[in-house]
């Protein structure tokens, strides 16, 4: 990985574990104009890096715009986790580090199917699956059944892409070879990619408005993912 994205990926990952806390933790007492100085150059770094064209860097200073909790929601978080979490991976699959990719790609999927979840008015399975009253396939079967029960078309398919990208991550083969630990790790990042993109859409048929339009997220992510 190139020493200049191992910086950004520390540095704003550090800003995103923040942004998190600063959302959902109502403990949280660090400085709110310092995070948001500091996710936005991270963001502007992001977006050249990535040669988005100010795609990226303008739609996080959008939502930075006013700074509150309200504005923002998880759309921030998800926007710059998103798309850090998976340009890392495409690095790392570029550096022959395929299984550190995949790992990187699972975090994707898995924050990906807390915000649908609770996005569906269901944070309570979220909340099983992580004290570890449920494994992650019966996780992922409930979130489906939710999708289902309010008509949302390809539920069980996502589903599917959210798990093969889990299980690349959870039962990964060291002894493969390294071109097959390599397509492994491009096909989980371009699953994960899908599933992010899928998010974007369930919560349209939901009814709500992204504020972070589909057609943007969708070149982003496709960015990203052309540069395996």
């Amino acid at each position: 990985m190139a020493i200049a994205f191992s910086v950004l990926d520390r540095q704003l990952t550090r800003d995103i574990r923040q942004l998190h806390d600063y959302l959902w933790d109502s403990t949280w007492t660090g400085n709110e104009s310092k995070l948001q100085t500091s996710l936005m150059k991270g963001a502007s770094s992001l977006d050249t890096f990535i040669h988005a064209g100010g795609r990226l860097r303008k739609n996080a200073e959008a939502l930075a715009k006013p700074w509150n909790r309200e504005h923002q929601g998880s759309s921030l978080f998800e926007l710059l986790d998103d798309a850090l979490g998976l340009t890392a991976a495409t690095e790392l699959v570029r550096t022959g580090k395929a299984h550190e990719a995949v790992m990187r790609a699972q975090g994707v999927v898995e924050s990906t199917s807390i915000g649908v979840c609770s996005e569906a008015g269901h944070f309570e399975i979220v909340e099983e699956w992580e004290a570890h009253k449920v494994d992650f396939h019966t996780y992922t079967a409930r979130i489906a059944a939710v999708l289902e029960a309010k008509l949302i078309p390809q539920a069980t398919q996502f589903r599917r892409v959210i798990n093969a990208v889990h299980n690349f991550g959870s039962e990964w083969d060291g002894s493969a070879s390294k071109d097959e630990q390599r397509l492994a790790a491009r096909s989980a990042i371009e699953s994960a990619a899908w599933c992010v993109s899928r998010s974007v859409g369930i919560r349209t048929m939901f009814g709500a408005s992204p504020k972070v339009s589909e057609k943007d997220f969708g070149i982003i992510l496709n960015l990203i993912v052309n540069r395996l």
